[in-house]
Parts: C-alpha cells; sequence; structure tokens
C-alpha cells in the first residue's frame, strides 16, 4: 500500500480526482497511458481539500503477485471544479493535472541495457548514429553519465562517446522489455555505416 499526500497551499478549497494508468513508450519515446482494471484500489478516489492543508489517499496493488518483470503505471491527480451536486466528472473541465511515477517493483529485477544496431546517419544537417537501444532486463533504467563505445571495424580501436554526444540519453527512461530510438552527433560516422557499439549508464 503506497500513501499520497494531496496539498492545496492556495487559499481556495480545491477538488482532485485520482486514477491509475498503464504506462508504455514507443520507438521515439512518446508515451501512451491506458485505464487499468482491477489491478489497483484507491482510497478516495476524490478529495476535497481545504486551503492551506491535504488529504492522504492510498493506493494498494491487488494484481498478481507472481511477478516475473517490474510493472509500469502513473498515478494521475486531476483537479476539477467543485460541484457537490454531480457524482461524475465525465468531460468535467480539468484545471490542472499532476503526473507521478509508480512501479510495482518485485525483487530480484535489473535492467539490462545493449546497443540493436548503430548505423551512420543525418539529423538536422547534423552527422550522427542512429542508435537503438533495448532494455531486455526485468527493471526500467533511467539514466545518467551515459558513455558509448564504437568499432569502426573489428581490428580498429573503440571510440568512446560521451557529454554532448551522449545528451540525448540523460534523465530518460528505459522501461523493461522496451526499445527507443536515439541520435548521437558524431562527425566521424558514415552514412549507413553499421557499427559495433557497447553501451554503460548510470542507472537509477
Amino acid at each position: 500500500v503506497l500513501s499520497f499526500k494531496v496539498t492545496n497551499d492556495s487559499t481556495q478549497t480545491i477538488a482532485v480526482v485520482l486514477s491509475v494508468m498503464t504506462r508504455s513508450m514507443d520507438m521515439e519515446g512518446k508515451e501512451t497511458n491506458e485505464a487499468v482494471g482491477k489491478e489497483f484500489s484507491i482510497f478516495p478516489t476524490r478529495v476535497v481539500v481545504q486551503p492551506n492543508s491535504f488529504q492522504t489517499v492510498k493506493i494498494q496493488y491487488k494484481g498478481s503477485p507472481s511477478l516475473s518483470r517490474e510493472l509500469c503505471y502513473r498515478v494521475i491527480a486531476e483537479q476539477i471544479p467543485i460541484d457537490f451536486s454531480k457524482q461524475e466528472t465525465s468531460g468535467v473541465k480539468v484545471l490542472f493535472r499532476y503526473i507521478a511515477a509508480l512501479y510495482v517493483t518485485p525483487p530480484k529485477v535489473a535492467p539490462k541495457l545493449s546497443v540493436e544496431s548503430a548505423v551512420g546517419g543525418t539529423k538536422d544537417g547534423v552527422k550522427g548514429l542512429k542508435v537503438v537501444l533495448k532494455n531486455s532486463g526485468t527493471r526500467h533504467a533511467l539514466m545518467s553519465e551515459s558513455v558509448m563505445k564504437i568499432q569502426e571495424t573489428a581490428s580498429s580501436m573503440p571510440i568512446s562517446l560521451s557529454g554532448e554526444h551522449m545528451a540525448a540519453f540523460e534523465g530518460q527512461n528505459m522501461l523493461p522489455a522496451s526499445t527507443r530510438s536515439f541520435f548521437v552527433p558524431w562527425e566521424q560516422a558514415v552514412e549507413g555505416g553499421s557499427y559495433t557499439a557497447s553501451f554503460e549508464a548510470e542507472i537509477e
């Protein structure tokens, strides 16, 4: 059971509706969310918070206790106009929307990042590598301080790319069993050339 605190630091009473959504990402990092079924119970789902006060909301996972990998969700809190005469919130204008990450993490899970492909190309007139990165592990990986080592041929010395070259990876989240595409600026890249690459990062 997780507890979330809904805080109202304004001078007006607010009403907030809470929900849990699934979370997935496509190759470009665009996130998709869908309503969950009965995996979670939320109490209460709607709170009225007085000025300069807070309310506690409890969220409990009720899905399968036997998980082979981490499950990724979003907790969404939406402020709506207060209207005590209506029970339903469908179609009501949302005043603000706050989104938080929620993970259901079984023991002994870990991310496993690898480069599926690194191909020379251009983006916005800049030469570089189109890199496909895969997390074949069982836990999400929030990346920082990323380093990629490139080999142009089997016998050549690896070239290490970090810092500004790897800015596209900084702070990005690789969900478990996901694949994403990144562009790495690198002047030595040959258009259409395929490179062997390894990847390392600080994982949070």
